[in-house]
């Protein structure tokens, strides 16, 4: 039996949407730049393995020279559930994304819902 609360409806976007994002990323690639220590979401096929595997490698460094290693992490599980999409929205302004493009992507989230059958 499952726990409602690991539900996690899946957005099915129309082609039309997918053209749509494609061109916004590709003519607007620099608004999205992301820090270089995010390994998730880049074009050079990085990933959460890269990061896990980094972690290793470092924490096996100091280890094996006789340090504690000591590590803090964050769970964000869910976390795009939890965006505060104004503040997302108002971000993307800042970094020079077109008010038009903007207001295309309130009205495309804003309409967004999903049913469970």
């Amino acid at each position: 039996m499952g726990v409602s609360d690991n539900y996690r409806p899946v957005t099915l976007s129309p082609i039309v949407s997918k053209i749509f994002a494609y061109c916004v990323l590709h003519k607007f690639e620099a608004v999205f730049e992301s820090d270089s220590l995010q390994f998730g979401f880049k074009k050079k096929k990085l990933s959460c393995s890269h990061a896990l595997f980094a972690l290793s490698q470092v924490t096996d460094y100091f280890v094996n020279r006789g340090s504690s290693v000591y590590i803090a992490s964050l769970d964000a599980s869910k976390a795009f559930d939890r965006v505060h999409h104004t503040k997302l929205f108002n971000k993307l302004l800042e970094r020079g994304l077109s008010g038009r493009i903007i207001r295309v992507l309130i009205d495309w989230y804003g309409k967004l819902f999903w049913m469970v059958k």
